[in-house]
């Protein structure tokens, strides 16, 4: 009975320090979540979609990608109905991170470099808040003429300039901020990409 007691007690603290950690990882009063995140394709692919089909040769031309972010703010705090504007988040600033599944994620070898930009756009405050959309870089111009997007480019020996060759890789997106009272938010969500030399031929 003593080791089931020592056991409860145990379990009881380790959920405690679970809620704890929750509770606790900013200092806020909201938290800061993604709605939704969409890719935003150019080149030859310019649909928008829940999957970004990155183009990294057009017309002899390499050209950036976006994403279309859509934040909002969720009071800590269930039972407050509303939040005043110093809780309202001002986005500073992002960065994003390439992954793979099959685990080879050197930077500049077998995924382009991460990247950080600058934001500057409010959230305002909620329970849940309003829904607000900002476009930020997910691919830069520079990735697409580096290792390992270049190797992804067809000659022109290539049927149509297209290549057959695709790379699916993972764009992981932390957004930072602060509330106008001064406090550290920041979200962290996922972008799949597919990386290939989709032709000259635009598709909408």
């Amino acid at each position: 009975m003593k080791r089931l007691s020592l056991l409860g007690v145990l379990a009881l603290g380790l959920t405690s320090c679970v809620a704890r950690d929750y509770s606790t990882s900013n200092r806020s009063e909201v938290i800061l979540r993604f709605a939704s995140i969409q890719g935003q394709g150019t080149g030859a692919v310019t649909t928008v979609g829940t999957v970004l089909l990155s183009d990294v040769l057009f017309k002899g031309s390499v050209i950036n990608d976006n994403a279309v972010l859509t934040l909002q703010t969720v009071s800590k705090n269930p039972l407050v109905p509303a939040l005043s504007a110093v809780n309202d988040v001002n986005l500073t600033n992002y960065s994003v991170e390439y992954f793979r599944s099959d685990g080879r994620n050197v930077e500049g070898v077998d995924v382009p470099y991460a990247i950080t930009g600058t934001m500057a756009t409010i959230i305002p405050a909620g329970n849940p808040g309003p829904t607000t959309s900002v476009s930020i870089i997910v691919v830069r111009h520079q990735a697409k003429d580096e290792p390992p997007l270049k190797s992804l480019q067809a000659s022109d020996a290539d049927a149509g300039g297209t290549s057959f060759i695709t790379v699916t890789m993972t764009a992981r997106i932390t957004v930072y901020g602060k509330t106008t009272a001064g406090k550290d938010v920041s979200a962290v969500g996922n972008l799949e990409i597919v990386f290939a030399d989709f032709g000259d031929t635009t598709v909408s």
